[in-house]
């Protein structure tokens, strides 16, 4: 009998994790473009546990609140994605360094992340509530915890997560130069955007984390989408043609 040898098998297993890192961005894209599309935040500016009280106030009331809470959705359905993620990331760094520790670290700063923003969605739903904004020390309270785990602490773990597995594919040279140096800024970005725990103005490294984050997850769906075609592309073929004989 003749049996065909699947050379693209194990090039092809990080695809589906990959699948999931974009899903993970898009998903929290969505939860803040959507708000404004569907005209939930009627523009108002944003405000943060540094924001005054009659900011707040003031945000309050040009904003809505007890209809469907579409950016606390979408932020725990971009957790989902990236739980997804976290063990094809593990398994991955785990075959190009087996000799290391960095599987075990991909896969508890990935989860910690995860459970973070899943956290940090909630909480939101929380101040989605009918009456919620009536009591304001109570609104900030939960505004706070919003800020906590959705901003520094999940940021820096995804940071984290990133610079890994940047450190590991660059020393096995599994990926790109480039999204492999891309990854270690994410990672010192990221780990700046603590300093927002003690001052405001370090508030700008959460948003410089995230979105470079972002920006290495879809660099790296789009390398191992190019590679794997690249890889069906010239080993289909001579599969096709080299089949390994045997006898039944």
């Amino acid at each position: 009998m003749s049996v065909t040898v699947p050379t693209t098998a194990t090039a092809a297993r990080p695809w589906p994790g990959a699948l999931a890192g974009l899903a993970h961005v898009l998903f929290f894209l969505a939860s803040l473009v959507l708000p404004d599309v569907l005209g939930q935040n009627r523009g108002a500016a944003l405000v943060t546990p540094y924001s005054s009280d009659a900011e707040v106030t003031r945000y309050l009331a040009e904003t809505s609140r007890s209809i469907i809470p579409i950016a606390a959705f979408c932020q725990a359905m971009s957790a989902l994605a990236l739980l997804v993620f976290v063990p094809y990331a593990a398994d991955y760094v785990r075959r190009i360094a087996p000799e290391r520790v960095s599987a075990g670290l991909v896969r508890a700063t990935g989860t910690v992340a995860a459970a973070f923003l899943l956290l940090s969605a909630s909480a939101q739903w929380i101040l989605n509530r009918p009456g919620i904004g009536d009591n304001l020390q109570v609104y900030r309270a939960v505004m706070d915890l919003v800020f906590i785990t959705g901003a520094a602490a999940q940021v820096v773990t995804t940071g984290l997560l990133v610079g890994t597995i940047a450190t590991a594919a660059r020393k096995a040279r599994a990926l790109p130069g480039w999204l492999n140096w891309l990854g270690l800024a994410v990672a010192a970005l990221s780990a700046l955007s603590m300093l927002s725990l003690m001052f405001q103005g370090a508030t700008a490294f959460v948003p410089l984390g995230r979105f470079s984050g972002m920006a290495w997850f879809v660099g790296l769906t789009v390398v191992l989408l190019l590679r794997r075609h690249s890889l069906v592309a010239t080993s289909a073929p001579h599969s096709a043609a080299s089949p390994v004989r045997g006898r039944a």
